[in-house]
């Protein structure tokens, strides 16, 4: 199985992984918790029916993906030392890369990290990616992917790395209510 090959990746620290750059742009203390306290969220609901409702074709034909779609890619590249699955690559020569999310969500900038790292990965992997779609229950979001959307994702993978191999939590994390409320990983957060 795919996520069996995958999965020594993951545990390897200097490996980053869009999961890696979501969580830290929430909040850079998660990647370093997981990392060196050695637990992981449990799938949640949104988890689940992200996996169960792919991205429908009336989304993908009104947000102009072309086809082929090819769906769950799984992409590692060990040069940059960066892996992930994406939802769904569109196109042979020019690139779409789709991230879908079951729910609308008012805070969203977490996502939209893990959505251009995607297009950074698809780009480094397979070929440039022009386009990159966040879906978020009914409604879509369109990013056109530049040369500084990938020089920003590789300065942001490297930030990752460096927290997730450091010894110490990283410092200047303030807490927020709102955040932290949601968080999973606060048991374990050493700022409490």
């Amino acid at each position: 199985m795919r996520i069996t090959y995958l999965r020594e990746y993951y545990r390897d620290p200097c490996y980053v992984s869009a999961w890696d750059v979501k969580q830290y742009v929430y909040c850079p203390l998660i990647p370093w918790i997981k990392e060196h306290v050695n637990v992981a969220e449990p799938p949640d609901l949104n988890m689940v029916l992200g996996k169960i409702n792919e991205p429908k074709e009336e989304i993908l034909r009104r947000l102009g993906v072309p086809e082929p779609w090819r769906y769950e890619v799984y992409l590692r590249n060990t040069e940059l030392m960066i892996v992930g699955v994406v939802d769904l690559v569109g196109g042979d020569k020019r690139l779409e890369v789709v991230e879908y999310k079951s729910f609308n969500r008012r805070r969203y900038g977490h996502f939209t990290s893990q959505l251009l790292f995607y297009a950074y990965l698809v780009s480094k992997s397979l070929g440039p990616v022009h386009r990159a779609h966040i879906v978020l229950g009914k409604n879509a979001i369109t990013y056109h992917v530049t040369e500084e959307t990938l020089q920003h994702v590789e300065k942001l993978v490297r930030k990752v790395r460096e927290v997730k191999t450091r010894d110490d939590p990283p410092r200047g994390v303030r807490p927020d209510l709102h955040k932290c409320g949601l968080c999973w990983y606060r048991r374990y957060c050493p700022k409490d």
